[in-house]
């Protein structure tokens, strides 16, 4: 079982490939639940689709390039508040985080002591 680091603004944290998949896998759901994506999310969910076959440790989410402008940002942050109450249990973690990373919240980096799992 991998684990990867999720990084958004020179921030992130690492999480099992596992519960990232999880938590990814509930995300996309909410989005496509909203209805026709837009063509940068229709390229988001597509790399993410492909992002959650992976377990080796090097998921990629992009998230500086596809979330480059705060619209964006906001969108994915209120579609990940809305998916974490459908979260499966191992993959609340690493929403909570994801959420936090968007908001900015989150100050460490892949060299960070990994005291948030």
């Amino acid at each position: 079982m991998g684990t990867s680091f999720v990084e958004y603004r020179g921030h992130g944290f690492w999480t099992r490939d596992s519960f990232l998949s999880d938590w990814l896998t509930t995300l996309i759901d909410e989005m496509r639940a909203e209805g026709p994506a837009v063509p940068w999310l229709q390229s988001l969910i597509g790399k993410w689709e492909i992002q959650i076959e992976i377990d080796g440790g090097c998921m990629a989410l992009d998230l500086d390039s596809f979330l480059e402008c705060d619209n964006k940002r906001e969108y994915v942050l209120a579609a990940s508040e809305s998916a974490f109450m459908r979260t499966p249990e191992r993959g609340k973690r690493t929403g909570q985080l994801f959420v936090a990373l968007l908001r900015e919240e989150i100050e460490t980096d892949a060299s960070s002591p990994i005291d948030y799992l």
